[in-house]
């Protein structure tokens, strides 16, 4: 991959193509992620490859849910993606956003209702990852740039003020980097010790907060 002209970004949609899409070439994406850097994700590749295509559609059919991802022109590989979730009923960032998006689904309503009253929108940006072969091109920090675009597009489009934010653990310094490079800080409660069922093992975590807008 050696200029911009051989991938473009894209979201999934939630239709008969992009479900497809989902299942051909997402879904290997994400495994391969899983079983490459397994430290990188609060989900294992064991949990994630006993999915049914119902669970795995679950996501993208979930309305809480956009997912972005930089595809290779020739083949549509999955090169790398992010997910951005909201607006949230709940303002505090989850270890799990996609479980927790899923379970809020259910507060969705009652969550519309009470949104002209509120005087904010929360979004979460899960993990942007890449695939090794395809790092140090710049689609992380592209991808990174258009879901926090979409969350200040939202948020001006209803006159709200944005609550943007992410969970990253702090043992990934490189991550953090990243994320600072893309305008989020750290929180000044400091890191958070969290129980990983799906692990069955705990780690440190921080919360990060948007604070720059995009150029």
């Amino acid at each position: 991959m050696s200029n911009l002209t051989e991938w473009r970004i894209e979201p999934i949609s939630s239709n008969d193509e992009g479900c497809c899409f989902y299942l051909d070439y997402y879904k290997p994406f994400r495994l391969a992620a899983l079983e490459q850097d397994p430290d990188a994700f609060g989900s294992t590749y064991d949990r994630e490859i006993n999915f049914t295509d119902d669970e795995w559609l679950s996501r993208i059919n979930n309305p809480l849910v956009k997912t972005f991802v930089a595809v290779r022109l020739h083949d549509r590989k999955v090169l790398s993606a992010t997910s951005l979730i909201g607006p949230m009923p709940n303002p505090d960032p989850a270890s799990n956003p996609f479980q927790a998006s899923s379970e809020m689904r259910d507060a969705s309503d009652h969550h519309h209702q009470n949104h002209a009253e509120a005087s904010s929108v929360s979004f979460q940006i899960t993990g942007v990852y890449t695939l090794p072969e395809a790092r140090r091109q710049g689609l992380a920090k592209m991808l990174a740039e258009i879901a926090i675009g979409e969350a200040v597009a939202y948020a001006e489009q209803y006159g709200k003020r944005l609550e943007l934010s992410l969970i990253v653990y702090t043992s990934n310094s490189g991550a953090m980097l990243f994320y600072e490079s893309c305008g989020f800080v750290a929180s000044v409660e400091g890191p958070r010790e969290s129980f990983n069922p799906h692990k069955n093992a705990s780690a440190d975590e921080i919360c990060m907060h948007y604070r720059k807008s995009p150029e």
